[in-house]
């Protein structure tokens, strides 16, 4: 049933269990009562969404309840394209998908915390949760940009309280380290003794030991090494830009960076400059010349499934293998974080996977002297 409150309008409960109000607030131009909606899950919610309506007219504070989150995103994607890379940017309409899927259709201004909190909560059964941590961060910066152009008067999205992360059995936490884990010195050895002598097993050996990500090595040309494999120059990488393969910059400005290769490690460089492609040492055979990540990726896998004792880790664990090894060596922070092309000291201590024997050697030193 109805009922009226003094400033609150017409509030009623619909029989699908949600709660409305009506609040008048002029006449149309034909003499009609002109009002405005609050919808919310509970009567004490739309209650506060009148009080707040209340507080924006007092401040003369106008937010729009027309635009809905759906044309608003929209917006903020179209204009979000300048602000970073090709690849990032095309990435980010997946995450923009799953948001407009669940909350598109709802009146931007009009979505509070708790929407946010039970969206969220509803994709955990079949998102991830890095993926439900990427839909909670566009909603930060879709409702940041609403907040900066007048649309709304608070930020829900700020407001909200993130799922709970779950506790994972011990065999699927296991499988979620295993892919930034990095190869033990064991594997290495192996991994240099036992590659395919060819351009990918020379590929996989060179990225243990310089570091450097699949992206910047299937974009380096000839001209990037030098002569004697001294080096390799890192300026440009292969990002996938809706499925496609386009060359832009490394990842980050400190990524533009040359990278010395250790003397045991110049062969794998020397053989990519000898049995290299042109216009790239991977050049692909169809009508793009950039080699796909993907591409590459399976010839990675196939070649670590014909090494034994080699666990099936990610290319990218070539790098955290490189960093870690490096760490181990008592390379200082700051010049790791220069040779991988870090700009924070902070993100190369994410890569850090310490060995077991490095950790006894630094408690060995907890023993009393004799």
């Amino acid at each position: 049933m109805a009922n009226r409150s003094r400033g609150e309008g017409n509030v009623h409960r619909l029989p699908s269990g949600t709660w409305r109000a009506q609040v008048m607030v002029g006449y149309q131009t034909d003499g009609k009562k002109q009002r405005i909606s609050f919808s919310a899950p509970t009567k004490k919610e739309v209650l506060a969404l009148i009080r707040e309506y209340q507080a924006q007219v007092d401040a003369n504070i106008h937010i729009s309840r027309s635009i809905t989150l759906l044309e608003w995103s929209d917006t903020w994607y179209a204009n979000y394209q300048d602000q970073v890379e090709a690849s990032t940017y095309a990435n980010y309409r997946y995450t923009l998908r799953i948001i407009q899927d669940r909350l598109g259709k709802k009146i931007l201004a009009d979505i509070l915390p708790l929407d946010i909190e039970r969206f969220l909560r509803g994709l955990k059964a079949k998102y991830s949760e890095s993926q439900i941590s990427k839909c909670r961060s566009m909603l930060i910066q879709i409702y940041d940009a609403a907040d900066a152009n007048g649309l709304v008067s608070r930020n829900p999205a700020r407001k909200s309280k993130p799922p709970k992360k779950k506790r994972s059995a011990s065999t699927s936490s296991s499988a979620t380290k295993q892919k930034k884990d990095s190869f033990t010195e064991e594997e290495v050895s192996s991994i240099i003794a036992n590659h395919s002598d060819d351009l990918i097993g020379n590929s996989v050996c060179l990225m243990i030991g310089t570091g450097i990500r699949e992206q910047e090595l299937l974009a380096l040309s000839k001209a990037d090494i030098a002569s004697d494999g001294s080096s390799i120059d890192v300026n440009k990488a292969v990002q996938t830009v809706n499925g496609k393969s386009v060359l832009g910059p490394p990842k980050s400005e400190n990524s533009n960076r040359t990278v010395p290769v250790p003397n045991d490690y110049k062969q794998f460089a020397l053989y990519l400059l000898a049995h290299g492609s042109e216009p790239y040492i991977w050049t692909s055979s169809k009508k793009n010349p950039l080699f796909s990540v993907r591409a590459f990726q399976r010839k990675y896998y196939k070649m670590l499934e014909n090494i034994d004792a080699v666990r099936r880790l990610s290319p990218h664990c070539c790098r955290h293998t490189y960093i870690t090894r490096l760490q181990a060596r008592k390379v200082p922070m700051e010049t790791i974080a220069r040779l991988a092309g870090h700009s924070r000291i902070e993100t190369t201590d994410k890569y850090l996977h310490t060995a077991m024997d490095v950790l006894e050697a630094a408690v060995s030193t907890l023993n009393q002297e004799k």
